[in-house]
């Protein structure tokens, strides 16, 4: 390969990307469903081995599991309905007054920037159109979702053939490379888990900041838009910016912008806590992969399978970064997608307590 000019070389890496990307795009209902549930067994696995470890037949060990998480699932999802159904009575009030606040900020953007009333409503409707296409984006992943019923029949079986998939990789694996790949299944068995029920303890954490701001602040439905802003956060870093974003439009259209004001400064608060505080402390200590590359992910992975793949593009990078870390050929792949480096930057819970004198000098050795 080396013979032949770098420019050939680049292009044929690029076209060999481009190939992936649309092969990608084309099995995206096949591969989702499956990404998704290799990523669900990786978080019930825990709860599986310990119940194998007390005698329980693995297949009513894979049943149980699979039938508390949907249980999980279902009461998360009746909570939500039944937060939203004191928003949908009101749905025609609210309507009204949304209808108010628009003309009200219309008329307040034409008197402070000197535009027409003319081209303020066609802003307005370009914003409408914008967030057609933001919806229509969103029915294409709900119809992508419609194969959700293949997730428990994939996890079980996952589940159940996870010894021969050990023993798979075994096979195509060098003996003298077995330790190796044995070390990063352990691993990978181990930080998967762990990253995937921190973040189901951020989001339940800022379920109660959220809520707990907006009460305080005066936002009506405050449960409501504290959960919605929460399960957002199961996209890192961006989710927290697309939660508060869709409560800043709801509050801004249905009781004005001083509230939406309030809102917008406890997204900043909020999002300093999560970044710095919650997610890098809770989550980010096991799979410590650097803001840039995970943001940049979350993007491409949104643009290749939409909200799914934004889901689950972390995990996989975790996956990734571990296999990296221990081949030495990719390991400077692996210290790229990592935190090394920028230690000292960070804002952790010992770096607070060292700011502050609270940690003993034992401790900090």
């Amino acid at each position: 390969m080396q013979k032949y000019p770098l420019l050939l070389r680049s292009t044929i890496r690029l076209a060999f990307l481009f190939l992936i990307v649309a092969a990608l795009i084309l099995t995206r209902t096949l591969l989702v469903p499956l990404f998704l549930s290799v990523m669900l067994s990786y978080l019930l696995y825990p709860y599986a081995e310990w119940l194998e470890r007390k005698k329980v037949p693995r297949i009513i060990t894979n049943l149980t599991v699979i039938l508390g998480f949907m249980i999980f699932v279902g009461a998360v999802v009746y909570g939500m309905i039944a937060l939203a159904s004191a928003f949908t009575e009101n749905l025609s009030e609210i309507r009204n007054q949304v209808e108010s606040n628009v003309r009200n900020i219309r008329d307040s953007l034409a008197a402070v920037t000197g535009f027409s009333l003319g081209s303020i409503e066609s802003l307005i409707e370009s914003v409408g159109e914008t967030g057609e296409y933001v919806a229509q984006a969103f029915t294409a992943t709900t119809n992508t979702l419609l194969s959700v019923g293949l997730l428990p029949v994939y996890t079980f079986l996952l589940l159940f053939y996870r010894d021969k998939f050990r023993d798979f990789i075994s096979m195509l694996i060098p003996s003298e490379q077995e330790e190796v790949a044995q070390d990063i299944i352990d691993q990978a068995s181990e930080v998967v888990p762990r990253y995937l029920k921190g973040l189901v303890i951020v989001c339940f954490i800022l379920f109660g900041l959220n809520s707990l701001g907006f009460y305080l602040i005066g936002v009506e439905y405050a449960l409501l838009f504290g959960l919605i802003a929460a399960l957002f956060n199961l996209i890192p870093y961006l989710g927290t910016i697309l939660g508060y974003g869709v409560v800043l439009i709801l509050v801004l259209g249905t009781q004005g912008p001083a509230l939406a004001l309030g809102v917008l400064i406890q997204f900043f608060i909020v999002q300093f806590l999560e970044n710095n505080i919650l997610t890098p402390n809770i989550t980010g200590s096991y799979v410590q992969i650097n803001p840039l590359v995970i943001i940049f992910s979350l993007i491409a992975a949104g643009m290749i399978w939409g909200l799914p793949g934004m889901l689950i593009i972390i995990p996989y990078l975790g996956l990734f970064k571990i296999v990296c870390e221990n081949v030495d050929n990719l390991k400077p792949i692996g210290f790229l997608l990592g935190t090394k480096g920028t230690e000292r930057h960070s804002v952790t819970v010992k770096s607070i307590q060292k700011r502050f004198g609270w940690l003993e000098e034992e401790d900090q050795a």
